[in-house]
């Protein structure tokens, strides 16, 4: 005994809340910042030393274009030299302006990342145009992506499938994977899944992790291809080894449900723990759910709160209502019903969801200087802010 009555209320709910959810929400294509791939694009240079960086430095002053863009890079990545990406920035300008198309590019990334001097999307699109133009595939990406995007220019989906066709037909991995997202969703073309699925699948064998990830997203949904969970499964998993928390918080939940994967919920804690590390909402409220439940890990209620809490921060709407159930009950957090009141409102507002009859039982044993309150939290309430999109990107020498 001794439990208050209104305990079984936010029980319920934390249990209805894992019906509800969207379990996967697997799709093609999600807008996710551009990676660039290493392993399929980037020329290595042996590192510098003191010597050979002073003969490239005076090769630079006197005017050689490609010295001048390494030398950028040299201070933009702070080798043999102090980083400076104001130096990196006046190297890169001198060799753009002279027609240098690696430099070209790399001046565009400063402008695209606001890197040592104020962001400019226009700017960047010029010199990724004026870089692509002279056929570099790592330009012709990422001016396809922002025309794509409609990233400081309005959107042209037919720019954008010609300057990611020259790229992809070059071979660049993450190019090959947004030419295939274009004909998944049919922008600027015919939806046509099997074209789809040839470039997600040239993308996935070079190792791309959000090729990977979207070729097993066509296996799962069945789309230009016979529905294969195994395969969906191995893609994922690939997906996941290079570093994707998507596929990270998919596979995670396949080894809880055995989905294409036998049952595992040890596995299952794994690879949730990797996504929700990386910031990923959906995994970090997954992960939370298997430490209230007890699955794969020993069951505790503060740690099912801590990650309710991360992800609720950033907006997660099942997130927040299952933190609010917490402080409704004390379970995991101590009691609070100011803070139950405020998540649920919250959550109410970010997924529809009715939980009207939780705030009136909250209301009810509220004062009203405490609803008072309440409500001005939700009203100053901001999320907080993810890990930041990558805009830094790769620098050619």
């Amino acid at each position: 005994m001794g439990r208050p009555r209104y305990q079984a209320i936010g029980l319920a709910f934390v249990f209805i809340a894992v019906l509800n959810l969207n379990v996967l929400g697997l799709q093609v294509g999600k807008k996710r910042p551009p990676k660039h791939d290493t392993r399929a694009s980037e020329k290595q240079f042996p590192p510098h030393d003191a010597a050979n960086f002073a003969n490239l430095l005076r090769q630079a002053q006197h005017g050689d274009r490609r010295a001048q863009t390494r030398v950028g890079v040299a201070f933009a990545k702070g080798e043999i030299v102090g980083q400076s990406p104001y130096e990196a920035l006046r190297w890169f300008s001198e060799a753009a302006e002279a027609g240098e198309p690696h430099a070209q590019h790399n001046l565009a990334m400063m402008f695209y990342g606001g890197l040592a001097v104020e962001r400019n999307l226009p700017l960047a699109l010029k010199w990724f145009e004026a870089a692509a133009a002279a056929g570099v595939p790592e330009a012709q990406f990422r001016a396809g992506t922002m025309y794509e995007n409609g990233e400081g220019v309005p959107k042209n989906y037919g720019r954008a499938l010609a300057l990611l066709r020259q790229a992809a037909g070059r071979g660049l991995a993450p190019a090959q994977n947004n030419l295939g997202c274009m004909y998944q969703r049919g922008e600027g073309v015919a939806r046509d899944d099997v074209v789809a699925m040839k470039w997600f699948t040239k993308s996935a064998e070079q190792g791309n992790a959000t090729g990977e990830f979207d070729l097993g997203v066509m296996y799962w949904n069945g789309a230009g291809v016979s529905k294969d969970l195994a395969k969906a499964a191995y893609w994922f998993q690939r997906s996941a080894n290079h570093g994707d928390a998507e596929a990270q918080r998919v596979l995670g939940w396949f080894h809880r449900e055995g989905i294409g994967v036998p049952q595992d919920l040890q596995a299952a804690r794994t690879w949730l723990l990797k996504a929700a590390q990386q910031g990923n909402t959906d995994a970090q409220n997954k992960l939370g759910l298997l430490y209230m439940q007890g699955q794969g890990v020993t069951a505790d209620d503060e740690q099912a709160a801590v990650w309710f809490s991360k992800a609720a921060e950033q907006g997660d709407g099942h997130a927040q209502a299952n933190l609010a159930a917490f402080y409704q009950v004390g379970r995991g957090v101590q009691r609070d019903l100011i803070q139950a009141y405020k998540w649920y409102q919250l959550s109410q507002r970010s997924t529809g969801t009715d939980w009207s009859d939780q705030l009136r039982e909250l209301s009810n044993l509220m004062t009203s200087g405490e609803i008072a309150e309440a409500e001005r939290s939700i009203t100053e309430w901001q999320p907080h802010k993810g890990n930041p999109a990558e805009r830094e990107g790769d620098l050619l020498e």
